[in-house]
Parts: C-alpha cells; sequence; structure tokens
C-alpha cells in the first residue's frame, strides 16, 4: 500500500498537485482510464458514467483539473455551460426525451465525491424513480431567509465590476492585436498567391487569438508545429486559410515587444 502524504506539512500547491497526479478523471481524460466518451475539444469532456442513473447519463468536466467551480477559468466555465445546451439537445435526439436534469455539487458537503468538478447531465422520464433529485422545502422564517441577501449582492456587484474590468481589458488587447495585424506591412502576413481570395477578418483572428493562450503561444514560439495543427484541425485551418503562419507569428511577436 503506497504512503499516504503528510498533508499537514504540505503547501496548498503541493496538495493540489497530489491531488492532480492521483485524480481518477484526469488520467481518464489522459487515456490512462478507458471511458466511453461523448463529446471532446480542447477545454472539455463529456464521458457516459460509469454507473448511470439513466440511459445517457454525461459527466462534463475541464480536461484541466479544477478541484471546484469558483477556481474555472471565467472563458472555460463559459464554454462548459454553453457546451452544455448542445449535450442537452443531442440527448434529446439520440435518447428521444426532452426533459433532463443537470446536477452540480460544488465542494464535498454538497456532495461532491471527485476532487476534479464535474456535472451530471441525466435524461429524465415520467415515473423514473429518480426521487433524490427533489429538494426538500423547509420552514424558514422571512428574516432568516434574507440576512444573507444584502452581503450576498455586495459580494456580486464586486465580482461584476471585476469581470467587466477584465472584459474591458480583453477586448482592448484584442484590438490592439487586430490593429497589429492590419498595419503589419499591409497584411503582408497573406500569402501572395493566395491574397487576391479576399481581405483577413483581423479582429475576428485577434480575437480568437486572445481567447486561446496555449494557440497564441504556438504560434508565437513554435509556428511549425501550429502549422501540423492547422493541417489536423478543419475548423482552424478554415479560420487561418491564405494566411503565412511565419509573418503572422513574427507580426504576434513585434507587437508583445511594444
Amino acid at each position: 500500500m503506497a504512503e499516504q502524504p503528510d498533508f499537514d506539512n504540505m503547501t496548498p500547491e503541493q496538495i493540489a498537485e497530489y491531488q492532480k497526479q492521483n485524480c481518477i478523471f484526469c488520467k481518464i481524460i489522459k487515456g490512462d482510464i478507458p471511458s466511453r466518451k461523448a463529446y471532446d475539444d480542447d477545454k472539455i469532456i463529456s464521458i457516459l458514467d460509469i454507473n448511470p442513473a439513466a440511459k445517457g447519463h454525461l459527466l462534463v468536466m475541464t480536461k484541466e483539473h479544477y478541484p471546484i467551480l469558483p477556481l474555472i477559468p471565467f472563458d472555460t466555465a463559459s464554454h462548459m455551460f454553453r457546451t452544455t445546451k448542445g449535450l442537452v439537445k443531442a440527448l434529446k435526439q439520440a435518447v428521444i426525451t426532452n426533459k433532463t436534469t443537470i446536477f452540480i455539487a460544488n465542494g464535498a458537503i454538497a456532495g461532491q465525491q471527485s476532487p476534479h468538478f464535474l456535472y451530471h447531465i441525466v435524461p429524465r422520464d415520467n415515473n423514473d424513480g429518480l426521487d433524490n433529485f427533489i429538494v426538500p422545502i423547509k420552514d424558514y422564517k422571512e428574516e432568516e431567509v434574507l440576512q444573507y441577501l444584502s452581503p450576498l449582492k455586495a459580494k456580486l456587484g464586486m465580482m461584476m465590476r471585476d469581470y467587466k474590468s477584465k472584459t474591458g481589458k480583453a477586448e482592448a488587447i484584442a484590438k490592439q492585436v487586430s490593429q497589429g495585424l492590419a498595419d503589419s506591412a499591409n497584411k503582408s502576413f497573406l500569402k501572395p498567391a493566395e491574397a487576391k481570395s479576399g481581405p483577413v477578418n483581423s479582429h475576428e483572428l485577434a480575437k480568437f487569438i486572445e481567447d486561446n493562450p496555449k494557440i497564441k503561444d504556438m504560434i508565437l514560439n513554435n509556428p511549425e508545429d501550429f502549422k501540423k495543427e492547422i493541417e489536423a484541425n478543419p475548423e482552424i485551418k478554415k479560420l487561418f486559410a491564405n494566411l503565412d503562419i511565419a509573418k503572422l507569428s513574427a507580426a504576434l511577436s513585434a507587437i508583445k515587444k511594444e
């Protein structure tokens, strides 16, 4: 039996890394443990639950290891929940049901059983026996219900101001990159033989690059590897069609130095 680590003498970062290395879902994502994959992209994965509550019961999780929902970056969380709409629609067509329960347990006391945050999408049917999804109604006095309202609203206000600030900065960066690409030798990153095919939507391209730091890093530091990635991914290939990646890398590098 493997010796248990001394959590009392470990830093939070060391504990997090230990959990990540021993996370069963991280091993599933890496392919070390087989799974029945339903959906997969660069940010999230959805698999069939090994112990389903119903036919088509899905688990949805991020590919990066995050133990609880608040630690997931905003763009990843947004993508995760946007994709849920598509997964629910696919379940409706595949399982012949328009009813689903989306079950989230965030934290151990809330019923989270894994150190890797995930949530469930469970197809529902009449008389399916899943009564455990019914939330009991408790009799609280009005003052008990309202005592957390003011601090909650104040905290949400601070969070939204912070979000708008970050969003504004991201838009400004995207605009800067867009302008830089447009001004870079009069779109010299276009391949001469293909430039006549039409102008590049540089703002759309810049937004995509800023929203995908891994792709931006690859363009800057490993443009040859990125060319291979383009050939392997039809959607990316469509966006970067008619571009000279070497010149695009040089344009981004010049903007980074400013």
